[in-house]
């Protein structure tokens, strides 16, 4: 192929006869001709070449070309994904030194706490011991009270028939009195509340204790004397003594407590029984204050 780009002289020859030229135009003319069909058949020679090479070499460089992309591909998502995994692990590391020191904070609170749980725990153990003592006291003195109240109902009941009707028949007296009679009267006593045991004896004896230390009168009491019912007004001494009269001063009674209740003495002697008359007038307030001698015998 190389061997047909360059003319033989006998085609040289031929190509000089042909115009009408000079020799000399004529060579300049197909040296010009000459350089323009070389450079027309190398171009061709070259295109013919590439165009021959082998199929399979180009395809192998477009496989390469493609396998190349595909690596840098590849690496670029690699790099990208590492990238993003050391942000992420720095997120995290951060995250768990936060997390550290507010564990460690939280720890030295809790420890704070701890201290002071234990240190009030050590005064509620001392509290529940002063407690448990004084329970055990407390209830220690409840059974010696349950065991002595049978003979304190016992003392309350025999104090009850000295008590002068005008004071039982008060309505507070009058409760307290058929409260205890009811406990009195109940054979199970050790399944009784205790207060409610001690409230009505406490009832009666503060009253009588009340009672006792005052002048009391009272009016319109209807007593037998010698056989007929007479209409007496009447004076206490607190619980030791009293004297009844009717309105005339002519028949009066001395009245004492006793075991059973209180007795009525008629006063036979007409002078004293006016005397105790003019003394409920003075108890009473109707009469003019004075002293005024009587035969008494206090009661023990």
């Amino acid at each position: 192929m190389v061997e047909r780009l360059f003319f033989s002289f006998g085609e040289l020859k031929k190509l000089v006869k042909v115009t009408n030229l000079s020799p000399v135009e004529n060579l300049v003319s197909e040296c010009d001709r000459i350089k323009n069909f070389l450079h027309m058949k190398v171009a061709l020679i070259s295109a013919l070449f590439f165009s021959f090479l082998p199929l399979s070499a180009q395809e192998g460089g477009i496989e390469a070309n493609r396998k190349l992309r595909t690596t840098v591909q590849k690496w670029i998502s690699v790099m990208k994904e590492i990238q993003e995994k050391k942000k992420e692990g720095k997120e995290q590391k951060q995250i768990l030194i936060d997390s550290k020191a507010a564990l460690e904070a939280e720890t030295k609170q809790l420890e704070v706490e701890i201290e002071a749980a234990e240190k009030r725990k050590a005064q509620l153990d001392e509290k529940s011991q002063d407690k448990l003592e004084k329970k055990e006291t407390y209830d220690a003195a409840r059974e010696a009270l349950r065991a002595g109240l049978n003979r304190l109902e016992m003392k309350v009941s025999s104090v009850i028939p000295i008590l002068p009707e005008e004071l039982t028949s008060r309505d507070k007296v009058a409760k307290a009195i058929s409260d205890h009679r009811g406990f009195v009267a109940k054979t199970d006593k050790d399944s009784l509340d205790l207060n409610a045991r001690l409230t009505p004896m406490a009832a009666i004896l503060s009253e009588a204790e009340k009672f006792n230390q005052i002048v009391t009168t009272f009016k319109g009491r209807t007593v037998t004397v010698g056989g007929k019912p007479v209409l007496l007004d009447g004076i206490y001494f607190g619980l030791a003594m009293g004297f009844a009269a009717d309105n005339s001063g002519q028949k009066a009674i001395l009245l004492k407590p006793g075991p059973k209740g209180w007795t009525e003495t008629e006063i036979s002697d007409v002078e004293v029984a006016a005397q105790v008359r003019e003394l409920i007038e003075v108890g009473m307030g109707t009469g003019e204050i004075r002293l005024i001698d009587l035969p008494l015998e206090i009661a023990k």
